[in-house]
């Protein structure tokens, strides 16, 4: 997690990067919300579009921790690849919850913290065909997206970097 107070030199790459996490998270919005609607539009992939962009850039300084959001995100895509859709839905939705709870810390969102919850609840609903529970769920969960994702763009881009000597490598 950044410190907002430390201002490192940003170069090209490190604004790049800021951005494609911030449009993971606003294009999560109406991704979660009408991938329970199943439009014949393949919503899903676009969900994996989300995790991606927030897996690729994310700024966290515990390296673990890192790693773990961004294996569960590239685990689910070869699972997706591969023939086992669902599996993959659950590493997508572990990066994007795991980051929506990274994100409770900065912000303070009530109920942020529940967006692991929410999207794994989502995942079973979507499994399991509990097609009204999972479209109340996914309404839910994009709201805080957005909540998330508008209090992002709204604060300078060097608070998502923080201080570039503590990551771990």
């Amino acid at each position: 997690m950044a410190d907002p107070h430390i201002e490192s030199p940003m170069d090209r790459y490190d604004h790049l990067m800021v951005i494609t996490y911030r449009l993971g998270f606003t294009l999560a919005c109406p991704v979660i919300a009408l991938l329970p609607w199943q439009l014949g539009f393949p919503v899903e992939n676009l969900v994996f579009l989300c995790a991606v962009m927030c897996a690729s850039s994310l700024h966290i300084y515990m390296k673990s921790f890192r790693l773990l959001l961004q294996f569960a995100t590239w685990g689910g895509l070869l699972c997706f690849v591969f023939g086992l859709p669902e599996i993959g839905m659950g590493g997508a939705f572990i990066t994007l919850g795991g980051l929506c709870f990274k994100e409770y810390f900065c912000f303070k969102v009530p109920g942020l913290r529940l967006q692991p919850l929410l999207l794994a609840a989502l995942w079973f609903c979507m499994v399991f065909d509990a097609d009204i529970a999972a479209k109340v769920l996914a309404a839910i969960s994009a709201v805080l997206f957005l909540i998330t994702s508008i209090y992002k763009w709204r604060m300078p881009r060097h608070f998502d970097i923080g201080d570039k000597t503590k990551y771990d490598v």
